[in-house]
């Protein structure tokens, strides 16, 4: 791989860029291994020893790669404030949130975490947006208020789904916050360096939070479809994810790298039927189309005005 602070360019008119895709699977089946798993364990226990696992990988990839060195000074408080209180929370949000809600309800909620971006960048004054973007903001989130209303009858929902829901929207608002404040860093240092730091000053929260859970849990319940759904979401999810999936946003278009954007909610909704059994209602369903529809125009660019 080249330097991810490559910069960015579109590779050509390939219909399917074959790395993002597959990403886009592994992060949509990552909410069905995540419910997998946390029937068996703690949600913080399980997310301590992830966050312990793929921080290691990501740094042994830093470090072989050479990107490990050449940090300046400035980059370490930014990190480390982004880090524990906005990384570590928002994945102790995600793993409760998804502990409480459905597989694909999760995953769908999660995905409007550039609906929350957008309006964050909007509101500080650093960029704004056309009307055509606020209709797939207000659509968005009315797609959202139809899946967390719509959802009382929902086939193999846990009867806490709304309180998932909930702290899965804030699970997203975190995550669109770190994102924001992470931007220049992003551009400076390259994403993959800030992401891995950050999971690193994250883990401050998250290790001492699940310990207890992480210890007290008991590992020998895990038969080997459940060791392999921790493999998945350490190896796969977490290293081989962020790696591929930062490697190549820097060289395609943001138009292209925000299908595989959408394709995740999906993926894991249709994985979520399959091996979870959950069946939306029709009415999720709708909301479910509103929410991918209005993230589409929401991240649509302005039109350029002719000179």
């Amino acid at each position: 791989m080249a330097a991810d602070t490559a910069p960015s360019r579109d590779e050509g008119p390939s219909i399917i860029d074959p790395w993002l895709a597959s990403v886009a699977l592994i992060w949509g089946g990552n909410f069905v291994t995540y419910k997998i798993l946390l029937g068996t364990l703690s949600p913080t226990g399980l997310l301590a020893v992830r966050f312990i696992a793929v921080t290691a990988l990501l740094v042994a990839i830093l470090w072989v790669t050479g990107r490990l060195r050449h940090n300046e000074p400035g980059m370490w408080l930014r990190l480390f404030l982004a880090g524990v209180l906005i990384m570590g929370v928002q994945q102790i949000l995600f793993v409760h949130g998804l502990n409480l809600t459905a597989a694909g309800e999760g995953a769908l909620l999660f995905a409007t975490a550039p609906i929350f971006t957008a309006l964050m960048v909007t509101l500080a004054g650093t960029e704004s947006i056309a009307a055509s973007n606020w209709v797939g903001v207000v659509a968005a989130f009315g797609g959202v208020a139809m899946v967390i209303l719509g959802g009382g009858e929902t086939t193999g929902a846990p009867a806490s789904r709304v309180t998932g829901d909930l702290l899965m929207l804030g699970s997203a608002i975190l995550y669109a916050l770190f994102m924001v404040l992470s931007k220049g860093l992003m551009t400076r240092y390259g994403p993959l360096k800030v992401v891995t730091f950050a999971y690193m000053f994250g883990a401050l929260v998250v290790v001492p939070a699940g310990a207890h859970e992480a210890l007290t849990d008991d590992w020998s319940r895990l038969g080997p479809a459940c060791w392999f759904c921790l493999a998945y979401l350490i190896v796969l999810a977490g290293s081989y994810g962020f790696c591929v999936w930062y490697w190549r946003i820097l060289r395609t278009s943001s138009a292209r790298v925000a299908v595989y954007q959408y394709a995740v909610p999906v993926v894991a909704m249709i994985a979520a039927a399959i091996w979870l059994g959950e069946r939306p209602t029709a009415i999720q369903l709708l909301g479910a189309l509103l929410v991918l529809t209005g993230l589409a125009f929401a991240r649509r660019p302005a039109p350029t005005a002719c000179p």
